[in-house]
Parts: C-alpha cells; structure tokens; sequence
C-alpha cells in the first residue's frame, strides 16, 4: 500500500484557491496543436504532504496509524494558510503554506517520521522541501516543447519566451503573490494513493484519521 501522512485544508480555502487558479489557468502555455502542456491536480487529492511512506505492507497499517495517533494527541491544532507559489524542478507547480501553525507543521512532519521509523516503517528520508500543495505538473512531451521553444529562438536570435519555454511559469507568476484564507488543522489523516486510475489522477483513500490535540480537539477548535 502506498500511504503518505496529510493534512487537508478547509473548504473555504480550497474553494478560495479554487478562484484563484481560474486565474492561472488563463496562464497555460499549450502546444501549437493546442495540446495541453499542464496537467492540473484534481482538487480531491489537494492536501499538504506531512510525511511519505512509500509503499508499506497491509500488515504494517494498524500499528503504523496508532503510532500517527500518539503523535496527534501531542500537537494542538494549526493555524495554517495557503500564500505564494513557485515551481520545483520545472516540473511541478505549487502553493506554499503560511500562518501561525507554519513552523509546528515542519515539527509535525519530523514527528511523525520518527513515530513511523519506530514501528518498522520505512519513511521517505530525503531532505523535504517547503510545506506546499501540488496543484499542477508539467504534461508528459512538456520538456521536449521547452526544447524546442528555446531552439527556436536562438534560430530567430532573439531571447527565448519564458513562458512558452517553461509551461509552468506564467501560472506560477500569476500565483506568486497568492494569498489565502486561514484555515485550522485540526485532522491528521493517513492516505492510501491508488496511482492506477484510468482518468490520470490518483485517487486518494483515507484509511483512519487522528485528531490533534485529542478526541476533543476537532471541537475545541472550531468553537
């Protein structure tokens, strides 16, 4: 089973963000075909990635969400916000994360690492970049079409367009100075991720969720 850790941003920020990627969908570069050279993230699958597991085996899942479970009761919950975007690799198009809560998430994330490494799972150790939601990625032929576009323009002798070069650029610029509602966290879920759908998007399962700060954390918050 291929389980990461997340948390999900409330429905006014998803909807918020929603708004504001019209925008940057106005951005897209595309093929001369009109082929797509953006493949935009489902908004069911929007969250902020807490920790990756990798694949585990069904076995190992009871233990491993008790352990996230003695981690949540430990952390009260978070104030976050989503603001800013940028691009990693060329490749993958996201959304940053700020608030109050934005340093206790990264504290969070180690948390939870170490709670899997003590029950026998294997946790993704590379260095994690800054807390972010995916929202887009670069479509498969979208390096080829850089390539080319940058080929182009030296042929012409003029500078490249940046935006035809990188078909993420120009939603990112229209995102860099996104900002969006706050929103409380207060719901720490482990995540089943089937890459197997034929509509080209994982599809995201829920296997148990843990609430920060308790059993009487979800209500505390919101009242």
């Amino acid at each position: 089973m291929r389980l990461f850790a997340a948390l999900y941003p409330g429905a006014g920020a998803l909807d918020h963000l929603a708004l504001a990627l019209a925008d940057a969908h106005a951005q897209e570069a595309r093929r001369p075909d009109g082929a797509p050279l953006v493949r935009w993230t489902a908004p069911e699958t929007w969250h902020l990635t807490v920790s990756f597991f990798g694949d585990v085996p069904e076995g190992a899942v009871p233990e491993l969400a008790d352990a996230l479970e003695a981690v949540a009761r430990d952390v009260p919950p978070l104030s976050l916000s989503l603001r800013g975007a940028g691009v990693f690799d060329r490749r993958v198009l996201w959304v940053g994360v700020g608030g109050d809560g934005a340093d206790a998430l990264h504290d969070l994330s180690v948390a939870v690492a170490e709670a899997a490494g003590d029950v026998g799972v294997r946790v993704d150790r590379r260095p994690r970049r800054r807390a972010h939601l995916t929202v887009a990625r670069a479509a498969a032929g979208a390096r080829q079409a850089q390539r080319r576009a940058r080929s182009r323009a030296g042929g012409l002798g003029r500078r490249p367009d940046v935006t035809a070069g990188d078909p993420l650029a120009g939603p990112a610029a229209a995102l860099a100075v996104y900002a969006g509602p706050v929103w409380t966290a207060d719901v720490l879920h482990l995540v089943e991720s089937d890459l197997g759908d034929t509509s080209g998007h994982p599809v995201h399962r829920t296997l148990r969720t843990a609430p920060l700060g308790g059993p009487g954390a979800r209500a505390d918050a919101h009242s």
